[in-house]
């Protein structure tokens, strides 16, 4: 059955293609015959289709964004609605793809974007970003990905999906994450409700990228990459690729500051920085003739030529994350080196409950290496704990004299349960391919980040995936179904979460064991050839 007849839409809507699967909702290409234009329909997923909760945050989704659709590199709302059980949004078609879509294709070897035009795209995202704020919205999740860009290389922000207006109270809870770990701000990964300054950590991060190729974060699992948004100063940019002046250095340390206090002050002022350090002069509107987005058919024009950019590889002495820097102390230390978070994001002189369950699936002392991973897909491991790490227990009383055994260390507290070892040790043999012995631990995993309350944070969100994969490649998709669509309910790596959800609903009607032997045979024919 094609895609397209799968969602229903009002007649005046003519579904031409699907463009994207998300956690809470698709979304396609049609045509709208009554104007005669091509649009983008993002639709409600089908699981949530009944969820009164899920399509009142879509139709919230709807309102915030439309607030300032009609702004300056804004993505444009031009219907929300209801039919049948679907419910849907109409927003404005962007031909271009997205800025990910550009840097993926140079990391594949396309041509490199030139200085001007990464600064023209970051000068519209801050324009869209400051529109927004100004109507005391949060994006919560600026990225590449939610950059949009037209036939005439146009750029717009997009995607309020997690967006919440600035006073709704009810939305901006301590210890509630979103975001995506590789853009997160450090307020946000250690729970705390984001901010107009968190957009702006997010818009330096993707200016880093844009300038330099890489990020300044890319630990090898998404809580890892979170962490050091929150503890770890970012490289300098000059290092990370050496053509870059280093009179970036200092805009960019500015814009990453773990103090939201320290940044600029809006998102404008940041780009106006880094346009003064690169001595770059005009950035606005791009000025050359280009064909319009549309056909007069309302068909979509050819793509124009992508323009991506080719990282430039960095010193040998930026290569040890921990090496000291050579040149004079500037405000941005060097990479790897640890700060202290800022007492505001320390509130009371603890950390939050997501940051503690940061720092259990991470703590092992071995630290991720750079460049292993990224946000583009789901990795769903945790970093190793050592199985005898244990949660400490408290000092007997009164206090022992020095010298002197207390009680409570001739008598150990019974160990706990550590759900990051169990999830460690679960995703080990998933990776091997042993799924039917994986179950157990991960099932311990999930229990124990239940009991710890601890289940608003991303390693319970991984422990989820993990297990909801090992249930359904054993042959057990029944059991994946529920656990695969409340990970979704997390708002990381969702086109890989739900594209094992589909996998495991497509399981269910599959005869008893044809789905899963394919699905091993795929990985072990993949891991075969990695390994050759």
């Amino acid at each position: 059955m094609p895609l397209a007849s799968k969602i229903d839409l009002p007649a005046r809507y003519r579904v031409a293609r699907h463009i994207a699967s998300g956690g809470m909702a698709t979304v396609w290409e049609a045509e709208d015959l009554m104007l005669g234009r091509v649009v983008a329909v993002k639709v409600l997923a089908a699981q949530y289709a009944s969820d009164r909760g899920a399509r009142a945050r879509f139709q919230r989704e709807a309102r915030t964004a439309a607030q300032v659709s009609d702004r300056s590199h804004v993505v444009t709302i031009y219907d929300i609605g209801e039919h049948g059980d679907e419910a849907f949004i109409v927003m404005e078609y962007f031909a271009g793809g997205t800025v990910a879509d550009r840097l993926r294709t140079a990391r594949e070897g396309g041509e490199p974007i030139g200085r001007d035009t990464a600064l023209r795209w970051l000068m519209q995202a801050a324009t869209g970003i400051d529109v927004a704020h100004e109507a005391g919205i949060v994006h919560r999740d600026v990225k590449p990905a939610n950059l949009l860009l037209d036939a005439q290389d146009r750029l717009a922000v997009a995607d309020f999906g997690i967006a919440r207006l600035a006073d709704d109270t009810q939305m901006t809870q301590t210890g509630q994450v979103l975001g995506t770990a590789a853009y997160i701000s450090p307020e946000q990964a250690v729970g705390q409700p984001a901010t107009a300054a968190s957009d702006r950590y997010a818009l330096a991060v993707v200016a880093f990228e844009l300038l330099t190729g890489s990020r300044p974060f890319s630990g090898a699992v998404p809580t890892a990459q979170a962490l050091q948004h929150a503890r770890d100063e970012p490289p300098r940019a000059s290092q990370a690729a050496p053509g870059l002046p280093a009179a970036i250095d200092p805009v960019l340390a500015r814009g990453l500051a773990k103090d939201p206090a320290r940044r600029p002050a809006s998102a404008r002022e940041l780009v106006d920085g880094l346009v003064d350090a690169l001595g770059a002069g005009d950035v606005g509107e791009p000025t050359r003739p280009v064909a319009s987005a549309t056909a007069p058919t309302g068909r979509a024009t050819p793509r124009p030529p992508v323009v991506a950019i080719t990282p430039s590889p960095p010193p040998a002495a930026a290569a040890d994350a921990s090496a000291p820097a050579s040149r004079k102390p500037t405000p941005a230390t060097p990479a790897g080196r640890r700060s202290r978070l800022s007492p505001g994001l320390l509130g009371a002189g603890v950390f939050s409950i997501a940051l503690v369950a940061l720092v259990f699936a991470l703590s092992s002392g071995n630290d991720p290496q750079p460049g292993s991973g990224g946000a583009s897909g789901e990795t769903a491991a945790t970093a190793q704990r050592s199985p005898e790490a244990t949660t400490p227990a408290p000092a007997a009383e009164p206090k022992a004299e020095q010298g002197q055994a207390t009680e409570a260390q001739q008598d150990p507290q019974p160990q706990t349960p550590d759900p990051a070892a169990l999830n460690a040790r679960g995703k080990a043999l998933s990776d091997k391919g042993q799924y039917a012995e994986a179950v157990a631990p991960l099932r311990a995993a999930v229990e124990a980040y239940k009991q710890a309350g601890e289940t608003s944070g991303l390693p319970y969100a991984f422990a989820l995936f993990n297990l909801g994969v090992a249930l359904n490649r054993s042959g057990n998709p029944e059991q994946a179904v529920p656990l695969l669509r409340e990970r979704l309910k997390f708002d990381n790596q969702t086109a890989t979460v739900q594209a094992e959800l589909d996998d495991a609903i497509a399981n269910l009607d599959a005869p008893a064991g044809k789905a899963k032997d394919s699905k091993q045979n795929k990985k072990q024919a993949k891991k075969t050839k990695a390994d050759n």
